[in-house]
């Protein structure tokens, strides 16, 4: 009998050990680990905004402690492809810029920063600063040329013309595949269209559909070439322009409405001749 107690006793002993022992490492678990916990349990509910919020407690609590990163990469990842909140995104990016130990991960949250600005939340003065920083890390002129492209795009939707204009002379000089190429020139015709420098767009879009014919033909460049014609009054080349390429287009009747258009701009032009009867 006293044999049976002392083994109740014993095995009763060990299961008390053994749940003060798990309540022990609980309590001494960070709060940011328990926030992070939490957040992860959140995650496979599909409850974004409240693990959002867990994550949050992370960075705020503990930002230098091994779980800030791991937050802030999960927060990127929500705020970015399930709730859409770019703005929240780009802090997480930014913590991820300043914080993680991975000079690659450092490096792609960079990107992802500049680009969240640029193309999201179209806050291009910020995107030109985050694109500049992209810049100083790189020795590649194809990716410098990447980004001196944006960096003109958003001086140019700011109505910065002549910085724009500089970026693009800036990235002609280097190396760049054809895409930048055609991009920048077209850029470029865009920014003297703007300052109503016809005769100089004329002569940058010819120059783009010699070089680049098939290009030109997708993305409007001929139709672009014939409005700057038409704006200097020369509706005679503005309608050679949309005679070359009529047939090239997969509906005709578009580029043959605006070449009737032309010709009755030009019948009614002051000192025209009228038809003969």
């Amino acid at each position: 009998m006293k044999k049976l107690l002392v083994r109740k006793f014993t095995k009763m002993l060990k299961q008390a050990l053994i749940v003060g022992l798990t309540l022990g490492l609980s309590a001494c678990s960070p709060p940011e680990a328990k926030d992070y916990k939490a957040a992860q349990e959140e995650m496979a509910q599909g409850h974004h905004r409240i693990a959002l919020s867990n994550l949050d407690r992370v960075l705020k609590r503990a930002p230098d402690s091994e779980y800030a990163v791991k937050a802030a990469r999960d927060g990127a990842r929500i705020s970015s492809l399930e709730t859409k909140d770019y703005k929240k995104a780009a802090s997480y990016y930014q913590f991820l810029v300043l914080h993680s130990p991975d000079a690659t991960e450092r490096l792609n949250s960079q990107k992802q920063l500049a680009a969240i600005y640029f193309d999201q939340l179209q806050n291009y003065d910020q995107a030109i600063i985050e694109l500049n920083k992209l810049i100083r890390d790189t020795e590649s002129d194809v990716d410098i040329a990447r980004y001196k492209l944006d960096i003109a795009r958003s001086n140019y939707y700011l109505n910065n013309f002549f910085q724009a204009h500089s970026e693009l002379d800036d990235l002609l000089k280097l190396k760049v595949d054809d895409s930048e190429r055609f991009s920048a020139w077209v850029l470029k015709s865009n920014i003297h269209i703007a300052l109503k420098e016809y005769a100089k767009a004329i002569e940058i879009l010819k120059k783009v559909t010699t070089t680049f014919p098939q290009k030109s033909l997708q993305e409007n460049v001929y139709q672009t070439l014939a409005v700057c014609y038409e704006e200097t009054d020369n509706f005679t080349e503005a309608i050679n322009t949309l005679e070359s390429v009529k047939d090239k287009y997969a509906q005709p009747e578009y580029i043959d409405i605006r070449i009737k258009r032309l010709k009755e701009r030009q019948k009614n032009r002051p000192g025209a001749r009228g038809l003969r009867k």
